[in-house]
């Protein structure tokens, strides 16, 4: 069996996950432990599973890791980096600085995890590695047992919520007429923005992870509404754990989202950008004479994110890409 070491902590999310795979816990020491721990222990293991997440606020730990070991190792492990969802950035000297790091830690027995087919193409591109080297692993909605168990309602209107990437001038100005309470939980909405929304739009900053599940769990309908032309996915965590709740979702057009939400069936895509469009979406799903299509459509997206999009399946996924990885 392959012996594997990881940064993740997915026991309590996969039955196999502890029986299987030695995890370095980053909530119990320093970077700077982490970081030795990682490089010291690396060569008693056929494989690593390190967080790509991991971004500047960490000092990139795992990935650094990941490039030491590679560099000093003579036959370092298998390495496999998950949730490579990484902007290329607006400055030229962090797209540099990034791209010099992977060069670094590329090599033929790595691989990228990304979250949707599309990043296939875009992550080789973006970031100058073989094609061959990334891997498509099917995100998961994070919506636990323990909130999926309560009751949901549909009487908190419109709920968008997240930050990532999203573009909420197109959703304020198409919920601008609406008759119908907004809510939106994010911070990258100003104070100046926030004080010229009309009375039915509330905006807050997110306090706590129970409120915005709320916000979830209440809404008639679950918007993300994703800027044009990504390079990458996004939004997943909301509009995946809404599906869970069993919500209509509205998503913008953008990468990943095919591979999720099938349109007209467990949700609906619209142009991203096109506020007009998405006006004409939100009243349709609003009107109460397509209440019995939009339940069927909610319905068909609890059962999708439940059974399809699961922790389980996206652990199972990844343990299958470092043991063939090991083998090939």
């Amino acid at each position: 069996m392959t012996r594997i070491l990881s940064t993740h902590v997915y026991g309590d999310r996969h039955p196999d996950w502890d029986a299987r795979v030695d995890v370095l816990d980053r909530r119990t020491m320093t970077r700077r432990q982490l970081f030795r721990r990682l490089v010291s222990a690396a060569g008693d293991y056929d494989a690593l599973i390190l967080n790509g997440s991991i971004g500047t606020s960490e000092w990139f730990v795992d990935l650094l890791a990941a490039a030491a070991i590679r560099r000093t190792r003579r036959r370092p492990p298998a390495i496999v980096v998950t949730d490579c969802s990484w902007a290329l950035g607006d400055a030229w000297i962090d797209r540099a600085a990034m791209r010099m790091g992977i060069r670094a830690l590329d090599g033929r027995r790595v691989r990228y995890c990304v979250r949707s087919t599309d990043e296939l193409e875009l992550f080789p591109r973006a970031w100058r590695v073989d094609p061959g080297h990334v891997v498509f692993t099917p995100y998961a909605h994070t919506v636990t047992d323990t909130e999926l168990a309560v009751p949901a309602t549909t009487d908190g209107g419109v709920f968008a919520g997240g930050n990532s990437l999203r573009d909420y001038p197109t959703l304020l100005e198409a919920v601008r007429e609406l008759d119908v309470p907004v809510r939106i939980l994010t911070s990258v909405i100003g104070d100046a923005e926030r004080a010229a929304l009309p009375a039915h739009v509330q905006v807050d900053r997110v306090r706590s992870h129970d409120e915005f599940v709320d916000g979830l769990r209440r809404a008639a309908a679950v918007v993300t509404p994703l800027r044009p032309v990504l390079q990458r996915a996004a939004g997943l965590d909301t509009y995946l754990s809404a599906m869970a709740l069993g919500k209509l979702v509205i998503v913008s057009e953008s990468p990943g989202v095919r591979d999720y939400v099938e349109h007209g069936r467990t949700g609906l895509v619209v142009p991203a950008g096109d506020a007009a469009s998405l006006r004409e979406v939100l009243a349709w799903v609003l009107d109460p004479a397509n209440a019995d299509e939009v339940g069927e459509i909610a319905a068909r997206a609890g059962e999708t994110a439940r059974t399809r999009f699961t922790y389980e399946a996206y652990v199972d996924t990844l343990l299958r890409v470092a043991d063939d990885l090991v083998a090939g």
